[in-house]
């Protein structure tokens, strides 16, 4: 089976992300990679105030990874995102084949080598049939 290329954004405790910033980056790319993943791209996205207070929290810090992994796995990950206290809320999403080197560069802060819309011929999810 092949590896899929998944999307991860977390939103943790500020307060735990403030006392050691890079422990946090080892404890997301630990937790994929104890699973059989590897991590293309993770970094801080942003930290800002929340829509909304999530279990108390009125803050927190946004944190974006991308990685490769088997479908079959990607539960055990979501899993680990949830009973691991200092992240507030996860949200995966699979990405698209075509988008994958793209996204992976904008992350990473390097500028892609193709554009987005000559990766694209036909939109994503697009019948064929009509």
């Amino acid at each position: 089976m092949d590896a899929n290329v998944y999307e991860l954004m977390l939103i943790l405790d500020p307060n735990t992300y403030a006392k050691d910033p890079g422990g946090t980056a080892n404890m997301v790319k630990s937790m994929i990679e104890s699973h059989g993943g590897t991590v293309m791209a993770n970094r801080l996205w942003n930290e800002q105030r929340l829509a909304f207070p999530i279990d108390g929290h009125r803050k927190g810090v946004y944190w974006l990874t991308y990685f490769s992994i088997k479908g079959t796995e990607l539960a055990k990950i979501e899993r680990q995102c949830v009973i691991t206290d200092s992240i507030i809320r996860h949200m995966a999403i699979k990405i698209d084949p075509r988008l994958t080197e793209t996204l992976v560069a904008m992350a990473l802060g390097e500028r892609p080598m193709r554009s987005l819309a000559s990766e694209i011929k036909e939109p994503i999810g697009a019948d064929s049939d009509e």
